[in-house]
């Protein structure tokens, strides 16, 4: 079964045309770590593009790896850790609820209107029209 989880598009550190390195959100678990994930599964979902979806199997399993915050070691992996689908979606479980609710509300102004179209009152008055003002 596939599961969807929305995220930020600030999450996003690089992209290519095979994957997205994301990362994880900062109030989760594992705050400072990213993972990739193919392109063709992280979409744009509303919100002028700032909302984004990641679709993924319950089989799925994500690679969380963290980097060096030094100058020198910046490039290098310091720490690995494989999350199963359930896991990754509960530490997603915030951010995406928020983004949801977004959604929704963007939805719902949209189809409320506040413009209220009245016909005009009928107009029975014999008009005269000067005569300065006719055409010959």
């Amino acid at each position: 079964m596939w599961n969807k989880i929305f995220i930020n598009a600030q999450n996003i550190e690089h992209e290519t045309a095979k994957a997205t390195l994301i990362k994880m959100p900062n109030k989760s678990n594992y705050a400072g770590y990213s993972f990739w994930h193919p392109s063709k599964l992280v979409r744009s979902e509303g919100g002028n593009g700032y909302h984004l979806s990641i679709s993924f199997t319950n089989n799925f399993t994500f690679k969380l790896i963290k980097k060096g915050n030094g100058k020198w070691n910046r490039n290098e992996t310091i720490d690995e850790i494989e999350l199963s689908a359930e896991d990754f979606m509960n530490e997603f479980e915030i951010m995406s609820d928020n983004i949801e609710l977004a959604n929704e509300r963007q939805e719902q102004k949209e189809k409320e209107s506040y413009l209220i179209v009245r016909e005009p009152d009928k107009f029975d008055k014999e008009i005269k029209v000067r005569e300065e003002l006719k055409n010959e």
